[in-house]
């Protein structure tokens, strides 16, 4: 448990600081860094780490493709499709979006010619398994970095939400679970997360999301946030955690491990620890670009 406590109390201050680099280039490599430690745990946990052709691109995407954020889309670009001034964050992300699927484009292109050499040893299961959650980690760390870009200031408000919309349900849904949990969720994939755990977890993200819109509303002129709206956005993220905490699960028991990897001592590998928010990050830049 001690060990658990420091190894959690190391990574938070690594993240806050990373968090205080926002709007500086460390920001982007930084998570591009964790995006590419989960590309490599996800092909080690499926003994495809010494498959380098197939390794080192998605390593590769995954690191890079956070780190290209900072530096598109570009004012040319901008002026060559006819936005003129300050662009929307709505005009950003579509932008983002289509360079996103260039680049996913090609990363694709590149992976499936090698395993049209490799099909004999590389399981297409395996193969289209690690692709796909390689898109999934670069849309993840992507999303991260394009909230600092589309809103500056308030960045900080919206990853803060964003992050505890991907961990906060963990604890409500464990102290909910621990005294109430009868009714076993998905036993076959996760034996210990139970109906009432899952209650747990999104009346907590929706208590904590309402506490912290209206904490925001009362300290900030410049920025309104909707309390029952981003109550109910607490819930769908408990419910997008979940089902980013289910698959990790799955992978891992099909793999027969028990964590991804230990750089955290007591709680795994990057992977373990960011399974929920590569599904929470895509959709909380939604949430946050359709709402201004």
């Amino acid at each position: 448990m001690k060990t658990r406590i420091i190894s959690g109390a190391v990574a938070l201050l690594l993240l806050v600081i990373i968090i205080l680099l926002r709007g500086t280039v460390v920001f982007n490599i930084g998570f591009g860094l964790v995006g590419a430690l989960m590309a490599y745990e996800l092909y080690r946990a499926e003994k495809l780490e010494k498959e380098y052709a197939l390794l080192l691109p998605s390593v590769i995407f995954a690191l890079v493709w956070p780190i290209l954020t900072y530096f598109v889309p570009s004012g040319r670009l901008f002026a060559e499709i006819g936005v003129e001034g300050d662009p929307s964050s709505a005009q950003k992300l579509a932008i983002t979006a289509f360079l996103y699927i260039i680049a996913a484009f090609a990363y694709i292109v590149i992976i499936t010619t090698v395993l049209l050499f490799r099909h004999k040893t590389v399981s297409g299961g395996k193969f289209y398994l690690c692709a796909l959650y390689t898109l999934l980690i670069a849309a993840c760390m992507g999303s991260l970095c394009d909230i600092v870009r589309f809103f500056g200031d308030a960045s900080v408000l919206y990853l803060a939400l964003t992050f505890m919309g991907s961990w906060v349900a963990d604890s409500g849904a464990y102290f909910a679970g621990t005294l109430f949990g009868k009714h076993k969720l998905c036993p076959s994939i996760s034996p210990k997360k139970t109906v009432e755990g899952l209650i747990g977890g999104a009346v907590t993200n929706a208590a904590v999301f309402a506490i912290f819109a209206a904490v925001v509303n009362a300290l900030r002129n410049d920025i309104s946030m909707n309390i029952p709206f981003y109550a109910a956005i607490g819930v769908i993220c408990c419910l997008l955690g979940l089902l980013g905490d289910l698959t990790a699960s799955l992978i891992k028991r099909e793999c027969e491990i028990k964590d991804f990897g230990n750089i955290m001592p007591g709680h795994g590998g990057a992977m373990d620890r960011f399974d929920s928010v590569v599904y929470v990050a895509p959709f909380m830049l939604l949430t946050f670009v359709s709402v201004g």
